[in-house]
């Protein structure tokens, strides 16, 4: 199963737990450490597919969370300051390869960044140093988001953090 975060435009990404990072290691602790996650990525210049791990297991469960408390932006009732809407934090990891950040909430969708940075970087921006991802940008509506959710907790489901 594939997790899908795609813009009406084609930008986007598809993710996915593709294992463990030590399979076979005698350690549990350090076998179900890091899930390998491959991300397939669609931006205006190009796309391209990386595998690397960079998730540790108790992190991945966060990635559903964050997914569906952005779906309960999507058409609510602003509560912040100024009647403005209360979005989700900036989702990012141990390893800054991935971060995602809603830039607005409207009435039928999200608009989010999808930070990809170093390992997940596009081939052509090649760097040695975290801080400046390649951002694609997608409009998510309500209900793919939960459906991503959904989706990726069936993947890590696979492979349990134990």
């Amino acid at each position: 199963m594939v997790v899908q975060l795609m813009g009406v435009a084609g930008h986007g990404v598809d993710v996915r737990v593709v294992g463990y990072q030590f399979p076979d290691a005698d350690d549990p602790a350090k076998r179900f450490s890091w899930h390998m996650v491959e991300v397939s990525a669609t931006c205006a210049e190009g796309s391209w597919t990386v595998s690397y791990p960079a998730l540790t297991c108790d992190e991945s469960p966060r990635l559903s969370r964050w997914l569906r408390n952005v779906a309960d932006t999507v058409g609510s009732t602003p509560t912040g300051t100024n009647n403005t809407a209360v979005l989700p934090a900036v989702l990012s990891f141990v390893e800054p390869n991935l971060s995602l950040t809603v830039v607005r909430s409207a009435p039928a969708t999200a608009l989010i960044d999808i930070g990809l940075d170093l390992e997940f970087a596009p081939p052509w921006r090649s760097r040695h140093a975290a801080g400046d991802p390649c951002q694609i940008r997608c409009e998510v509506s309500r209900e793919r988001l939960l459906q991503a959710a959904a989706e990726w907790d069936a993947e890590i489901a696979l492979y349990p953090d134990r």
